[in-house]
């Protein structure tokens, strides 16, 4: 007691009590700053650093209580962030209503002894909870670019009121908050912003993956020479760029059953399956081929649509989701194609699937299209082929039958032996033509290339041809001339070039009509070997047919024509080391010029010896 007394009457220590007092008050508070700065910096959270900010500014200015309430200017209202002892505080309280709603629209802050005494304050909150609110001090929080974004309140200073020195402390430790509250947000909005930008750049990825899917299927469907191949490729890749466990395609026959293709599950994914055994109306894919429209099944979808959850037939591929689509022909269904078990199935877009799979059917409904009506065409070309090529052969034979008929005519009212021989022998020469022609016209077909060469003694090679050929020459009246300048022999393949010689008369004998000379010209060449001359009088080749006169199936104007005639001689005649060329004119006939080239020297030796 007599220290008391005495400290009381000494003014020096009273004045170094009374800041010492000061100090610690500042070092509480410079302490309080640092915790609150460290709790805002390690904060990832808006509410949690505004709840552990508050508990600080009630210890700083030795409030009874501070609450933060954060502004949202589109729906114009404080709504509270955070309150002291309570974790959330849903109270919104209108801009420029109440003490904290005028500060929030004024920007200016309120420091008030006594509240009851303030015309804006609202006491139904204090009736409601039984709080009595004494003095005030509310001051606006602002961001780096000092808007208001909110307002921090302290209640109920434990001694006295607040002071300016308390008003200055609030104020910087808002302006703080302001900044943290404002660099949280953004926070979030970036971690929004680059949670968004993955979902996107994953949805581009799987977009890009999906065109390089239509584009390869595009390639495949062209390159695809069957349904089998086609399937194998687009089902490949398709399970793979949609992320799925498989994908099938169902392709019906007319009676409603055929072939399904799968890609095979996980495990083998080279292997390409086949059930023969699914008819329409069976499974998944039956049900959308039955039904000509597709789905997206998940969970208690099977049930609501009345589909089981299995692929239809006897395939072990058991189906918890599927995405499907009908393969379409215009308005006739002629399939389903179906994507099964896709992986990451909670993040899937449904409809981003469902027109993906749409697309692929399109792409396959095409295909399926294309390779049918290349089919049909090949079919209708092959025997269109074979109806030319049997005509071309049939009239061909036409020669030498008439020979042949002729000469059995004659044997049968002649008694002489020799000439009965002579006219057998013809016989046998024509019928050898006979199968010589058909060979020849087979062995063009089946694309073979054989040729022997020998010596020929070409007055018997001419009396042959001349013999096949001069009755037909007679009967349409165009007159037919050798004119042989060659030596005795030649080398080259005799049933072969007969066919040559024959198949060019009668091009020329068809196009001179009932007059006109055809003459057949027989010449050595300089450096060996032996020419053809062959040269009507008639109109001379349609200029159309010029250019491709040697291709297959090449005619014009003639009424049993096949264009194989000059497409054989054209490959004998290579087939020889040869060549042959023609000229012609309209109205003064066309000229064929074959070279044949001389034996090799030792062969030659040899066929001489």
């Amino acid at each position: 007691m007599a220290e008391s007394v005495a400290a009381t009457d000494n003014p020096l220590a009273l004045r170094v009590a009374e800041l010492e007092a000061v100090v610690a008050e500042q070092e509480d508070r410079l302490s309080g700053m640092a915790r609150i700065a460290a709790n805002l910096g390690n904060s990832r959270d808006p509410e949690r650093a505004m709840r552990a900010m508050v508990n600080e500014i009630s210890t700083l200015l030795h409030a009874d209580r501070t609450t933060i309430y954060e502004l949202r200017r589109g729906e114009g209202v404080l709504r509270g962030l955070a309150v002291q002892d309570e974790h959330s505080l849903e109270v919104g309280i209108p801009v420029g209503v109440g003490i904290a709603g005028k500060v929030a629209a004024r920007g200016k802050a309120l420091n008030l002894k006594d509240a009851y005494r303030h015309p804006d304050f609202d006491p139904k909150y204090d009736k409601l909870t039984g709080y009595r609110t004494r003095s005030m001090l509310v001051v606006p929080m602002r961001n780096p670019k000092r808007q208001v974004i909110g307002v921090v309140q302290a209640l109920n200073k434990r001694e006295g009121y607040f002071t300016v020195e308390d008003e200055h402390l609030l104020t910087a430790l808002a302006t703080q908050a302001g900044i943290t509250l404002e660099a949280l947000h953004l926070q979030l909005r970036l971690n929004v912003s680059n949670t968004e930008l993955r979902d996107l750049s994953r949805q581009l990825r799987q977009k890009v993956r999906e065109l390089e899917l239509l584009y390869d299927n595009e390639k495949a469907i062209a390159e695809a020479e069957d349904v089998d191949t086609l399937c194998d490729r687009v089902l490949r890749v398709a399970a793979r760029v949609a992320q799925s466990q498989a994908a099938a395609i169902y392709l019906p026959d007319e009676g409603g059953y055929g072939p399904t293709y799968i890609r095979a599950p996980e495990g083998r994914e080279h292997e390409l399956e086949t059930i023969c055994h699914l008819g329409v109306g069976e499974g998944v894919l039956g049900k959308t081929a039955g039904r000509g429209e597709g789905f997206v099944l998940r969970d208690g979808d099977f049930e609501t649509a009345g589909i089981p959850r299995v692929l239809g037939g006897d395939c072990g591929v058991k189906v918890d989701d599927a995405v499907t689509a009908p393969v379409m022909d215009g308005d006739r269904v002629i399939g389903a194609f179906a994507l099964v078990n896709r992986r990451s199935n909670a993040t899937r877009d449904d409809q981003a699937d469902r027109r993906l799979a749409v697309l692929i059917a399109g792409q396959i409904s095409r295909a399926v299209v294309r390779l049918a009506e290349r089919r049909d065409a090949q079919v209708r070309d092959r025997m269109m082929t074979i109806g030319h090529m049997l005509s071309g052969v049939l009239h061909d034979l036409k020669g030498p039958m008439t020979i042949i008929s002729g000469y059995a005519q004659l044997m049968s009212s002649t008694e002489d032996p020799e000439e009965r021989d002579a006219m057998a022998a013809s016989i046998r020469r024509q019928v050898a033509q006979f199968n010589d022609m058909t060979r020849e016209v087979m062995a063009f077909a089946r694309g073979e290339r054989r040729v022997f060469a020998r010596k020929v003694y070409l007055d018997k090679f001419v009396r042959s041809v001349t013999e096949a050929l001069e009755p037909e020459f007679e009967d349409r009246g165009v007159e037919f001339v050798v004119d042989n300048r060659a030596k005795s022999t030649a080398w080259f393949d005799e049933a072969k070039m007969v066919r040559v010689v024959t198949n060019i008369a009668r091009n020329a004998r068809q196009a001179l009509g009932d007059h006109g000379t055809f003459t057949w010209t027989l010449e050595d060449r300089p450096n060996g070997g032996t020419r053809f001359v062959l040269a009507d009088d008639g109109p001379g080749i349609p200029s159309g047919i010029r250019p491709k006169l040697f291709e297959a199936f090449t005619t014009q104007g003639k009424e049993h024509g096949t264009g194989l005639g000059l497409a054989i001689v054209r490959r004998i005649v290579d087939d020889h080391g040869g060549c042959v060329g023609f000229d012609t004119e309209d109205g003064l006939g066309t000229t064929f010029t074959i070279d044949l080239p001389g034996p090799e020297p030792r062969l030659e030796s040899e066929g001489t010896a």
